[in-house]
């Protein structure tokens, strides 16, 4: 269990460089000593220090991680099976594909379109990685089959929905590569889109791979200047509102993995202000990008969890109240929120309160769940803390190994 630590992993491969404590600390711009508390099992690593630990030691984050998860027989995760598939559907983006078949109604595709919007808002992500493939290349290759603009700019939306979910399914199950080369393909779908915030989403999913590479001043440098071409100018109209306020949300955890707190917590009040005008509590269609006050509430917990600060990001827990509906409708972001208050009640001592918020998220996303890094990280971290046996721990533990359960 000791070797599945982030931090075992970071002090092998710094003893391999032949890099002492203090030089690792200085070259990733982190405190020595939360660096030996880290190392040392004390301190789960954050997704900022695990970024700037795998710049200064000059590896892939998923060298540190061990991701992706599960790949090995006999207890391999079904999910992986369908990562080759995908892809070679991705990788079709600029080719001419004869489809063997008159290409189907636009509204079918738009269908499918919100059929996997609302797949990825339930954390399906095996479902997805299985039904993708073939909607990406069919997609591919109508848009190159038509010159059509309003054609271009339907199957764009499309296509948007679609490469969200490859992203997320990517990302998550630990296929960075891959995961950045879908956000190389948003950027090309959102050129021949009308969709006024489809630039903004572009910018959104680019900082995936921007946090990955600890570029945190240059990703708040592209999200002001993305949010300023297409902030409203009034407040009639919603979809410039929910993108604006989206990126303001997605800058508050630069910010705050950057360590600023107060700019990120300046991003989240933007963003409160923005949430305020609008109707709906969340952008629940297929416009990609979910906002409302709930989930302005979850990211005010999330930056102060970023930026390290404890205690804050339980006080600011403490008066957030997600509405039922949350669950049912964006569990991921349930689960997402979940993890951070394990992360932070684990920093205050507070285990069980910590398994608590991990079981939730298992609860809300499992498949989220399971391949994220810092649930594995704080989980193999409340184990070694344990020095008796807890029971729920270890049901909890080893469902993260085999996929026996789901």
């Amino acid at each position: 269990m000791d070797d599945e630590l982030i931090g075992k992993r970071i002090a092998a491969h710094r003893k391999q460089r032949g890099m002492t404590q203090i030089a690792l600390a200085h070259d990733a711009t982190i405190s020595l000593s939360l660096l030996r508390k880290v190392e040392q099992g004390d301190r789960d690593c954050s997704q900022s220090t695990l970024a700037s630990v795998a710049r200064a030691l000059r590896v892939d984050t998923g060298v540190l991680t061990g991701q992706p998860y599960d790949t090995e027989e006999p207890q391999k995760d079904r999910i992986h099976k369908y990562i080759p598939e995908l892809r070679r559907a991705l990788n079709s983006w600029d080719l001419s594909i004869d489809l063997g078949h008159r290409p189907r109604p636009l509204s079918d595709l738009e269908a499918d379109a919100k059929n996997v919007a609302h797949q990825l808002q339930l954390g399906r992500n095996r479902r997805l990685a299985e039904m993708l493939p073939p909607l990406l290349s069919e997609a591919f290759a109508m848009v190159h089959a038509t010159d059509d603009e309003r054609e271009r700019d339907t199957l764009g939306r499309v296509l948007l929905a679609y490469a969200h979910a490859a992203h997320t399914v990517a990302h998550q199950t630990g296929y960075e590569d891959l995961a950045a080369s879908v956000e190389d393909r948003i950027q090309w779908i959102a050129s021949f889109t009308n969709d006024p915030a489809a630039k903004g989403f572009a910018a959104w999913m680019r900082t995936t791979s921007i946090m990955r590479d600890a570029l945190y001043e240059p990703g708040l440098r592209l999200l002001d200047s993305v949010r300023a071409q297409i902030e409203p100018g009034g407040r009639e109209n919603d979809a410039a509102l929910l993108a604006t306020g989206s990126l303001h949300l997605r800058s508050s955890l630069l910010a705050g993995r950057a360590g600023d707190l107060a700019l990120a917590m300046d991003h989240v009040e933007e963003a409160r202000q923005i949430s305020t005008h609008l109707t709906t509590d969340t952008d629940n269609d297929w416009r990609h990008m979910a906002f409302g006050p709930s989930n302005v509430a979850i990211y005010r917990v999330a930056s102060a969890v970023e930026s390290g600060d404890g205690p804050r990001a339980l006080a600011l827990a403490d008066e957030t109240r997600l509405p039922d509906h949350m669950l049912t409708r964006l569990p991921t972001r349930v689960a997402h929120h979940n993890t951070d208050l394990a992360r932070a009640y684990f920093w205050q001592g507070k285990h069980d309160k910590a398994l608590q918020s991990l079981m939730v998220a298992k609860k809300a996303a499992p498949q989220q769940t399971r391949h994220h890094p810092a649930v594995r990280d704080v989980t193999n971290l409340l184990v070694r803390a344990h020095r008796r046996s807890n029971e729920p721990l270890a049901r909890f533990r080893a469902w993260l190994g085999p996929d026996t359960e789901w």
